[in-house]
């Protein structure tokens, strides 16, 4: 080894380094390994530093011995250099020859399956974000300098890792979310955010080069650590990490080093040459760690070898075994508050994110499981890979982290003492309907669920009060795949279970939209009806009520599932009106009677005292709006306005007031306007409330499209009060009202009527939710 050195410095000082290996340049033959490499650098690194020289020969001896270490020093790289020859030579070009090739890039990208460069997609990239630095790239793999930056944002992922979260989206599978969500327009579009989701993000427009980015990253860094340099040994019952001159490590890999500890270490430089030798003899040592007996020299030179030994150096986690861990569950399932946080770890894991937890969460019991040692306590705990996290709670109630970001997984998880990770046989025992109330997570072997982590942790939140309902989480392995695949194939499912009723969540996975699904399913218990109940509704003798009822068939499937939940919400939203029912007829195998005549999803009528219905095909209105439009149509009094009509009552009012003639509420709306169908029914429940005080129309906008341009109508649905002269009011008004939820809209309309003329008000039945009404009847 000290002949090579030799051989090294003689080859430095003589021969054009551009024409020998990076091997002869460290003075290693090639078998050296990665150690030898290090230690060789380390020596020659000494001499040559910039800081101990001005010669401007020996500082490009130092860029020299810098290249080969880094090239060497990575296995990968190293591998190609070996046979390849140097950078350029072996710098991976993007070209596409094929088919087969095309495909891999447009739908896996140009960073799938790196260990640095997290892979995002629009449905994963809201949840992705979360406190602290994120770096994202928004490209293409078919765009040259989005193939030139790779190897850079591979490396900054790298050398960033634990600090800032770096991402990458492949725009050109992700066209939709990439062009209209985020307003890329060029390729490639590197956005930072500094605060994570909290705040907006910055456009990134300097030179794409690792270094470049780097500096950019470190300006952010050296704002939130400072790196002090001290002149004598300090007291304090805290860690401290001496670093033996500002020369030893490079300032950013320092300044990266200090981010990474914050909180657990104070790192600090020391210059002085009498300090030195106080703290240690060796000139080979590079940083001194102290904390209160504990003394460690740490000799490595590399950033992450230099962490890697402070963590090593602190105090230990409690390790556990299964009799602690079932002293700790019992505990908790008698009453004891404190929760505890576990890390499942084997040899050589990295425990710098368990002592940066501790930190953040001082409150919070610790405890490493060795999973070497104690294999069977894991895998009867779901770990399959560590290093991984799981939470028991208060209660007994055990969930283990899965992909999601630990510093958000461990406040939310011990607050939501009612979901748990469940095994197979937990799962069999819930779908086999010996259970309350489940809202089942299912994820299939191999699949990604980040995405619906957090909003179904948070969903769970809201349930935290009820007793009648539990969330559960299965993740399957390879072993237990067989059971998820009964309830999800492709992706992800949330499923119901519900003693042995299932039902299956189709919407958007979002928070609010998966609560109010189970907040519908909570409240609906009233809707089912059986196959009697249909036929007595079927009697106009007998009916006490208007009816609106769903027929489903058996075998419907996904479609009678999405169906049912939109029926829920139809049953919602006319809950104000009392006079009106809402029900389901669900048919099985096992009915007979009424339910061999449902072939296809259908929706009835039943006006009170009426021997006639209404019908329509559910498979043409699926949606709760446009099941409540056609309803609606046939109970409330709204009249159809076109240009003729609107002329002779309320255009005419306005020329002509009489004194016995009221004001007109008139909704313009268009029947291509989603919006218009889903404020619609707040709309007619306010008219049907206030028949008696103000007569009701509604003007289709596309069919009578001069009428709307007179009436200055520029958006859909716009809602009009016409208020014209009476003896209160010696001019007309036209008011235009904001369309809000029907109760909201009658006091809006109160206020109005009230300063119009207050008589008109002793003509509204706010009881009229109790009563009958006529219903049109069918023309057919």
């Amino acid at each position: 080894m000290y002949k090579l050195l030799l051989i090294s410095f003689l080859i430095i000082n003589s021969v054009n380094l551009s024409d020998v290996s990076y091997y002869e340049i460290l003075g290693i033959s090639k078998q050296a390994s990665t150690q030898e490499i290090r230690q060789a650098y380390k020596k020659l690194a000494i001499k040559l530093h910039p800081d101990k020289t001005s010669n401007t020969d020996e500082q490009e001896k130092f860029i020299k011995i810098t290249e080969a270490y880094e090239t060497l020093k990575d296995p990968e790289k190293r591998q190609k250099y070996d046979l390849y020859g140097s950078f350029p030579s072996y710098t991976r070009k993007y070209d596409y020859h094929s088919q087969s090739e095309y495909n891999n890039l447009f739908y896996n990208g140009l960073y799938k399956d790196d260990s640095f460069v997290d892979t995002l997609s629009g449905q994963t990239f809201y949840s992705y974000l979360n406190e602290g630095f994120h770096f994202i790239n928004f490209y293409s793999p078919f765009c040259p300098p989005c193939q030139n930056l790779v190897e850079h944002w591979k490396k900054l992922a790298e050398m960033y890792k634990g600090i800032v979260k770096v991402g990458a989206v492949n725009c050109k599978y992700h066209n939709s979310f990439c062009y209209n969500s985020m307003r890329i327009g060029s390729y490639p579009s590197l956005l930072f955010y500094p605060n994570g989701k909290h705040g907006n993000f910055i456009y990134y427009r300097g030179e794409r080069t690792l270094e470049h980015l780097d500096k950019f990253v470190m300006a952010y860094l050296n704002s939130r650590v400072h790196v002090a340099v001290v002149s004598q040994i300090l007291n304090s019952n805290k860690p401290i990490a001496y670093v033996l001159g500002a020369n030893r490590i490079e300032r950013g890999a320092l300044t990266r080093i200090s981010y990474h500890l914050k909180g657990l270490v104070t790192l600090v430089i020391v210059e002085d040459d009498n300090l030195r030798t106080k703290l240690t003899d060796d000139d080979y040592t590079t940083v001194v760690f102290k904390y209160k007996e504990i003394k460690k020299e740490i000799k490595n030179i590399e950033e992450n070898d230099v962490v890697k030994e402070i963590v090593e150096a602190l105090p230990k986690i409690e390790s556990i075994g299964p009799e602690k861990l079932k002293d700790i569950r019992n505990r908790l399932r008698q009453g004891a508050k404190s929760p505890w946080v576990l890390y499942f770890s084997t040899k050589g894991t990295d425990r710098l994110l368990l002592h940066q937890m501790t930190n953040i969460f001082p409150n919070i019991n610790f405890a490493e499981i060795d999973c070497d040692k104690w294999g069977e306590l894991c895998s009867s705990l779901h770990v399959e890979e560590p290093p991984a996290w799981g939470v028991l709670k208060t209660g007994g109630t055990y969930q283990l982290a899965h992909g999601t970001d630990v510093k958000t997984f461990i406040p939310t998880a011990i607050q939501a003492t009612n979901l748990h990770t469940l095994s197979a046989s937990d799962l069999q025992r819930i779908l086999e309907g010996d259970a309350s109330m489940w809202v089942l997570a299912v994820v299939p072997y191999k699949l990604s669920w980040e995405h619906i982590a957090d909003p179904f942790m948070k969903a769970a939140l809201n349930f935290i009060d009820s007793n009648d309902i539990n969330f559960g989480i299965m993740t399957c392995t390879l072993n237990t795949d067989k059971y998820c695949r009964q309830l999800a194939q492709n992706e992800p499912a949330i499923v119901i279970q519900e003693n042995r009723k299932r039902h299956y969540y189709d919407g958007r996975i979002e928070e609010d939209q998966l609560t109010e699904f189970i907040q519908l399913l909570l409240d609906s218990e009233d809707l089912e009806l059986d196959e009697q109940q249909v036929l007595e509704i079927s009697d106009p003798s007998s009916r006490q009520h208007t009816w609106l009822v769903a027929y489903l068939p058996a075998d419907c499937g996904v479609t009678c599932s999405h169906l049912a939940h939109q029926w829920r919400l139809v049953a919602n939203k006319l809950r104000p009106l009392e006079f009106i029912r809402v029900g389901i007829l669900e048919c099985s195998h096992h009915s007979h009677g009424f339910c061999t005549n449902v072939r296809s999803p259908t929706a009835r009528l039943y006006p009170l005292a009426s021997g006639q219905h209404f019908t329509v095909s559910l498979q043409h209105l699926s949606e709760a709006p446009y099941i409540l439009e056609w309803a609606l149509s046939h109970i409330d009094e709204i009249q159809k306005l076109n240009w003729n009509l609107f002329s002779k009552s309320v255009a005419a009012e306005e020329l002509n007031p009489s004194s016995n003639r009221k004001p007109w509420l008139v909704y313009f709306h268009s029947p291509r306007c989603y919006h218009c169908y889903e404020m619609y029914a707040d709309f007619a429940m306010a008219s049907i409330l206030l028949r008696n005080a103000v007569e009701v129309g509604k003007v289709n906008c596309i069919s009578d499209r001069g009428l709307c341009q007179h009436e200055h109508i520029t958006g859909y649905p716009s809602l009009r009060l016409y208020l014209h002269r009476n003896k209160h009011q010696t001019f007309s008004r036209v008011i235009t009202l904001q369309l809000k939820d029907y109760d909201a809209l009658l006091r809006d309309i109160e206020a109005y009527l009230t300063q119009y003329d207050d008589t008109l008000l002793n003509s509204i039945d706010f009881d009229v939710r109790n009563q009958g009404f006529n219903i049109k009847h069918d023309e057919f």
